[in-house]
């Protein structure tokens, strides 16, 4: 490969990060800008492809010349296969939006479109904590949780490219309501939206007024500030904190069970929290998984950051579907 560089660019619902990638994964720029992601579907895909020329001039302007190839991270579902949007939870115009057709032609060249926690998982397998593993799952706490599967150093897409909805599994039938419009699912418990439901039940918080100290500058409920009251020994944060680690564990050893990875990798801003949930989450784990299984198994945390997803689109750029 004569290019010195890779496009990455991830998507989340506030901001694109997009960086030059070498062809090892390592991040040469990054710039950040934003995802505008209450605009109409087009003018969604325009700024995602604004943002990947204003990368590609400031990189020929550090002399490194254009990029081999590009590669974009978006929340879905989606059929990588066809680069068509399906649904997405932070934009709500993209309903079976033909989004890598609409990027070809306005970049004027080929592009590789990826689930973003799909990217993310590749991003970790390539340069991250899952580098040198094989059979990896990963999962991303968030707003909501996100999850990729890699068997045997493949992403695992499915029929219409779109497994790996691992947040969507259910933990507790009829339980807590989903944004997906189900009830019970693992992000119902372990995202931020999931842990904010979890407060507001355990307080009686009918739009009553929040805790302060739950409520970041803005005042909006923030899973960061409700960690640094349970360090503080605050006993509501220390039980939801809990309780959503015994609902991981349920799922992480569902996972175990089922794909036997030799890793599970968890991320996201929420993961910053694990500490909190990592006792009943084991609990869950040596109680549900199968002990030959969990026994070899490894739970960790994800070591790349906010340029995970930029590497792993990076990668999936260097190695499409079908290649």
């Amino acid at each position: 490969m004569t290019s010195r560089y890779v496009i990455g660019l991830d998507m989340g619902g506030t901001n694109i990060r997009c960086g030059a990638v070498t062809p090892g994964g390592r991040v040469l720029m990054l710039r950040r800008g934003p995802a505008r992601a209450d605009e109409t579907a087009s003018a969604v895909a325009a700024n995602i492809a604004e943002q990947v020329l204003a990368l590609e001039d400031q990189a020929r302007r550090r002399g490194l010349g254009a990029p081999a190839a590009i590669g974009v991270a978006v929340p879905g579902p989606l059929n990588v296969y066809t680069g068509t949007v399906m649904t997405a939870p932070h934009v709500a115009a993209w309903r079976s939006f033909p989004l890598k057709r609409k990027l070809t032609t306005a970049l004027g060249r080929g592009v590789v479109v990826e689930n973003d926690a799909n990217a993310w998982a590749l991003g970790e397998f390539w340069r991250g904590a899952a580098r040198g593993y094989r059979n990896v799952v990963l999962l991303t706490l968030g707003t909501g949780v996100g999850g990729g599967i890699i068997v045997d150093g493949k992403i695992v897409h499915g029929r219409s490219g779109m497994a790996g909805e691992l947040g969507h599994v259910t933990v507790e039938p009829g339980g807590m309501p989903c944004d997906c419009g189900s009830h019970g699912c693992l992000e119902a418990y372990a995202s931020s939206s999931g842990m904010r439901g979890l407060v507001a039940k355990r307080l009686g918080l009918d739009g009553g007024a929040w805790p302060a100290s739950y409520l970041d500058r803005l005042g909006n409920f923030s899973v960061r500030r409700m960690t640094a009251a349970a360090r503080a020994r605050d006993a509501v944060a220390i039980e939801v904190f809990q309780t959503a680690g015994r609902y991981l564990g349920i799922a992480v050893a569902s996972f175990l069970n089922i794909f036997n990875p030799e890793l599970v990798v968890i991320g996201g801003g929420v993961a910053g929290a694990l500490g909190f949930m990592r006792r009943t989450m084991a609990a869950e784990v040596r109680a549900r998984a199968s002990r030959p299984i969990a026994a070899d198994a490894r739970i960790v945390r994800a070591s790349l950051g906010v340029e995970g997803g930029v590497v792993g689109a990076a990668y999936a750029a260097l190695h499409p579907v079908g290649s």
